[in-house]
Parts: C-alpha cells; structure tokens; sequence
C-alpha cells in the first residue's frame, strides 16, 4: 500500500458565513455545494484548494474550538504575489498576522511563510516558493 495524495480534510465551523468571508473572499479559493446546503441537499460546503483537494466545512452553531489534539496548521501554497503584499492586503482587511517568516521548510523546500487564523481558531500557513 502506498498513499498517493491528500484528498480533503473536513472542518467543523461555528459560523459558516465568517468562514467563507476568510476563505472565499480572503483567500480567494472557490467554494461548491453551497446552494445545495443552503436547500438542505448536503450537510457541508466544500472548497476547491486545488483539483486534487478540498477542504470541507460542516456547520454546526454549537461548535467550541477545544485543545488540537495534536494538530497544528495547514499549509496552502501561494503563487503569483509576494508574502509582504499579501500580509499588507490580509491587514488590511482585518486579518492578523501572526507569524511571518523569511524560510521554513516545506514539501518543495525552504521559501517565506505566513501564518493566520481563521474565524474558528485554525491556524494556517500561507506558504510561498
């Protein structure tokens, strides 16, 4: 058995409007399902990260961010913009930065990082090679 790929992760969110607010209108990646939810057809929205993952997000009003477990972030990679306009651009909008880094290491290698949380709490990495 070999893993060949990540194919989703899936996302309890408290408010699905804020979370697509960051991760549509933010970070620019596109959502599906969404009328379908809205009709009460499917449980989650997902989100095009790329054509071989997406990042599902399941509503649920009650949801309280607890301790990890363990995990830490996801890292998107980011092409066509440098990681000090995309810092002054999320800034602007409202988004913290909580960490910027010069060179961290990813799967591709060693490149500039930022790190942001999203309306739950999530941490994620805006990674640039």
């Amino acid at each position: 058995m070999r893993i060949a790929t990540p194919d989703h992760t899936n996302w309890r969110v408290r408010d699905l409007e804020a979370s697509l607010s960051f991760y549509r209108d933010a970070l620019g990646l596109e959502p599906f399902g969404l009328e379908e939810y809205r009709r009460g057809e499917r449980p989650l929205v997902s989100l095009r990260v790329t054509q071989d993952f997406i990042l599902h997000l399941t509503p649920d009003p009650e949801f309280k961010r607890g301790p990890t477990g363990g995990y830490d972030h996801l890292a998107l990679v980011v092409q066509d913009a440098e990681p000090d306009d995309v810092a002054e651009r999320l800034q602007r909008i409202g988004i913290d930065v909580e960490k910027q880094f010069e060179r961290i290491i990813g799967a591709r290698g060693e490149g500039p990082a930022l790190y942001v949380r999203d309306p739950d709490g999530y941490r994620i990495e805006l990674k640039f090679y």
